[in-house]
């Protein structure tokens, strides 16, 4: 019997059929988002509140139109403290700190529920990722609490991991990149119109930064490939997760070619939920995978990157 509940926020982007199927606790802890004209709701991961082509026609209208809130404490109370009612632990996976403010939340949420139930135990995973980026921690720690692991132990492994798990793929529409000051607006307009694409992974302090950019899908769908190459290790073991929003074709081509070529074990295609897709906007199509340890300075990447391009 499991010891320890694994907990996702809304912004990991695992649907219910896959949290049931790798046994992540059903309920998650929902972001809020906050709409136009006033209107306000909490992120729905299986999109009750509207379909996501109605959604990110919203979005799309103009950036930065939706705007997004991390869980409450409210929120947090009502999903961990039957957790901890039930005599059970809890590992629970937050949003990149670099890119929210959702890990210090919940830090000090967990340590406020705590004073009321002292023998147990709350592990907040700063997933240093976005989307479902952290939904493949999650699953990983779903496999390692299955082989017998203690809740230490897996926090202690999604701590040391979460710096092998890389991105690669494409985002089309740079007006989101401006909005969120990871490009200038000139750029983003201009870029736009050229066809120009960045191509993106994660820093160790938990951002998604451009390594460059290149001009056209058939370049930037020929470099991800080459990336994952490069950089993966033990592909063909690996359960690869494709999240797209509003790109639901590009992300079927990945998965042909990623098939082809790697032949992991499972490639599971992800949509971008209201939460993460606020501020991503349409147009994004990324998968994420094991590989070599990221550093600080980005040489490795940024060296693979460049071999590409230069080709």
């Amino acid at each position: 019997m499991k010891n320890f509940e694994i907990v996702i926020d809304s912004s990991a982007d695992l649907n219910k059929e896959l949290r049931e199927r790798f046994d992540i606790y059903p309920e998650y802890l929902r972001g809020v988002i906050y709409l136009p004209e006033g209107k306000e709701q909490l992120a729905d991961l299986e999109w009750a509140n509207q379909s996501s082509a109605d959604y990110y026609k919203v979005v799309k209208s103009k950036p930065g139109i939706v705007h997004t809130a991390f869980p409450t404490a409210e929120e947090f109370v009502r999903v961990i403290e039957p957790i901890l009612k039930d005599g059970k632990d809890v590992l629970l996976f937050a949003m990149s700190s670099g890119m929210s403010g959702t890990y210090n939340s919940f830090k000090v949420n967990a340590d406020m529920l705590l004073e009321d139930y002292p023998e147990r135990k709350i592990a907040v995973v700063d997933s240093l990722k976005y989307s479902s980026a952290t939904g493949v921690l999650a699953i990983k720690a779903s496999e390692l609490r299955k082989e017998g692991k203690t809740l230490e132990e897996v926090a202690t492994i999604m701590n040391e991991i979460k710096f092998n798990l890389h991105e690669g793929g494409a985002m089309d529409d740079l007006r989101f990149l401006a909005a969120s000051g990871r490009l200038s607006f000139g750029k983003a307009f201009f870029g736009q119109m050229a066809g120009v694409q960045p191509f993106a992974d994660f820093t160790v302090d938990g951002k998604s930064v451009p390594l460059g950019t290149l001009k056209g899908a058939k370049l930037v769908d020929e470099c991800t490939l080459y990336y994952m190459e490069k950089l993966g290790e033990d592909l063909s073991n690996q359960t690869i997760l494709i999240a797209h929003s509003n790109r639901l074709e590009r992300a079927l081509k990945y998965k042909e070619a990623i098939q082809a070529k790697f032949n992991p074990k499972e490639i599971i295609i992800t949509e971008v939920g209201e939460s993460c897709g606020a501020n991503i906007g349409p147009g994004l199509c990324c998968f994420f995978f094991y590989g070599k340890k990221m550093e600080a300075d980005r040489a490795l990447e940024t060296a693979v990157f460049t071999e590409y391009k230069g080709k």
